[in-house]
């Protein structure tokens, strides 16, 4: 890794699965502090570690599919005919700005009901999209599990944090019980010579000061918690709270945990979300994130007059502050 940046640390987790219930506070406390220094950190002792990057490769087999077959299950804003646009495939984007990558998601398989009447009920409850021909035999189920395992382990670590803050964690996790959360697989192929990863009136970001490319521009998660993993290739960069940028390690069964702008909302403030992006070699580069949701019914604050603000109010806020939603959201985004 470059000499520019120091490495984020790890925090190993094993007492969450297998330890006294005094070891895992005392792992809530030391993952407490990493967020509050270097705004994540990488998580070891993994339930299922070993064959973890074995199992993501395969989900990862979505993207040897021919393009028609990828296209058949791509949103609305990149096949006119779709009814969906929230789960689903998005493919490469055809305006430089953002990030250079081709995405798919899918959540649970019953999806978190939005509060009755809200402006984005049916745009947050759509269903999963899952191609006509598995990549191999059993594709789905081993992606349907794969959520199920990664979705665990974020419960677990989001206990552990709430228990380290002093909140009642049986309240802060009752938000979780419908299931709700989001998995996705990336794939970046190399960048076009003409693509600066900037976003709308931001400076763009060309290098990082290792001189490498900078393909993904530095944002924060909508989320309560990322849990990331990426192949060997890297690239992954974490802010810290001072600023300074942090090299993730990648392979090798490791995931990194972060914060997105969810969970600033539900501790007050008293985590951040963390600022991260990502840098290329030039070489094809694949990742995957566990984004952990709470329903979409559920408060998660109160606005400036004291009201509840769902997850959904969130979410909605989220979307009208993207351009890539404009065109399938129409009222939803403006009322």
């Amino acid at each position: 890794m470059p000499d520019a940046f120091p490495t984020l640390g790890a925090v190993d987790l094993s007492p969450l699965f297998d330890g006294t219930e005094a070891e895992a506070a005392d792992t809530g406390v030391a993952m407490l502090a990493a967020m509050e220094t270097t705004n994540g950190f990488v998580a070891t002792g993994l339930p299922g570690a070993a064959s973890l990057d074995t199992r993501i490769g395969s989900l990862l087999r979505f993207f040897e599919l021919p393009e028609p077959e990828r296209l058949a299950i791509a949103t609305r804003r990149h096949r006119v005919d779709a009814e969906h646009c929230y789960r689903g495939y998005f493919p490469l984007p055809e305006e430089r700005g953002w990030a250079h990558n081709e995405i798919f998601d899918f959540g649970p398989n019953e999806p978190s009901r939005a509060p009755q009447g809200h402006p984005v009920k049916r745009f947050l409850e759509e269903t999963n999209q899952w191609p006509a021909r598995e990549p191999h035999a059993g594709w789905r189920n081993e992606a349907e599990a794969l959520f199920d395992d990664l979705r665990a382990i974020s419960v677990a670590v989001m206990a552990a944090l709430a228990g380290a803050l002093s909140e009642d964690a049986g309240t802060v996790m009752s938000k979780f019980d419908d299931g709700n959360g989001t998995l996705r697989i990336l794939h970046y192929p190399p960048p076009p010579d003409d693509f600066v990863a900037a976003h709308r009136e931001t400076l763009p970001e060309r290098v990082d000061a290792a001189g490498r490319r900078i393909i993904t521009h530095r944002h924060i998660d909508a989320c309560v918690l990322s849990v990331l993993w990426q192949d060997l290739t890297g690239g992954l960069q974490y802010e810290s709270r001072d600023g300074t940028w942090r090299e993730v390690p990648s392979g090798n069964g490791r995931l990194s945990v972060h914060a997105g702008r969810a969970m600033v909302l539900m501790t007050r403030e008293r985590i951040a979300g963390t600022p991260h992006r990502v840098v290329g070699t030039g070489l094809d580069r694949c990742s995957l994130g566990f984004f952990l949701e709470p329903g979409f019914a559920e408060t998660i604050a109160l606005d400036e007059d004291e009201r509840p603000f769902t997850y959904a109010d969130h979410m909605k806020d989220d979307f009208a502050d993207l351009d890539v939603y404009a065109d399938v959201m129409g009222d939803a985004v403006a009322a």
